[in-house]
C-alpha cells in the first residue's frame, strides 16, 4: 500500500490512497467513519498503527480545512453564548436594582458566570458569615472581576 507524502505542515497532497470518489465524499463529511472504512478498505478496528496515524492526521486536516463546518460550529457557539449572556445579563441588571432583596439570585448568577469563565466564585456568606461587608461593594467588585475574566478569555481565544 503506498501513501502520499506530506511536503510540509500546511500542504497535503490530495487523496493519499488514490480513491477519488471516496476522497471527495470524505472532504464533504470528514467525520463519517463508514467512509473512512471504505477508504482504507477495512474496518477501522483492523487498520495498522501506521494507518491509524494516517487516518488521524487526514481526518484532522480535512476537518480543519472544512471552513464552512468550522464557521458553522463557531457561529452556533457564539449564538448560544450570546443568548445565554443576553438573558442572564438582563436578569442581572434587574436584580441589581435591589441588591439586598435579590442577592441570592445574584450569587447564583455569579457562580454560573465565574464557572463559565473557568474560575470559581466564593460566596459572600462563606467569606463574611457575620455579613460585615457592604453587599453593593461586593457586587460591584465581582462584576468588575467578571469583566476582567471575559476580556482575558477573549484575548486567549483571539477575539479581541
Amino acid at each position: 500500500m503506498s501513501y502520499a507524502q506530506y511536503y510540509d505542515d500546511s500542504e497535503m497532497l490530495e487523496d493519499p490512497l488514490v480513491k477519488p470518489q471516496i476522497w471527495k465524499l470524505l472532504k464533504e463529511r470528514p467525520q463519517d467513519e463508514y467512509l473512512w472504512a471504505r477508504y482504507f478498505g477495512k474496518d477501522l478496528f483492523d487498520i495498522t498503527p501506521e494507518e491509524y496515524q494516517m487516518y488521524e492526521v487526514l481526518k484532522s486536516d480535512l476537518m480543519n480545512t472544512d471552513k464552512s463546518y468550522q464557521e458553522e460550529i463557531e457561529k452556533a457557539k457564539m449564538e448560544r453564548q450570546m443568548a445565554q449572556q443576553t438573558f442572564s445579563q438582563s436578569d442581572y441588571d434587574q436584580w441589581t436594582k435591589n441588591i439586598s432583596v435579590n442577592f441570592g439570585q445574584i450569587e447564583v448568577y455569579f457562580t454560573e458566570r465565574f464557572s463559565a469563565m473557568g474560575s470559581e466564585y466564593v460566596s459572600y456568606y462563606e467569606l463574611y458569615p457575620n455579613e460585615d461587608y457592604n453587599l453593593t461593594k461586593w457586587v460591584d467588585e465581582h462584576e468588575a472581576r467578571l469583566k476582567e475574566l471575559e476580556e482575558l478569555k477573549a484575548i486567549n481565544e483571539g477575539n479581541y
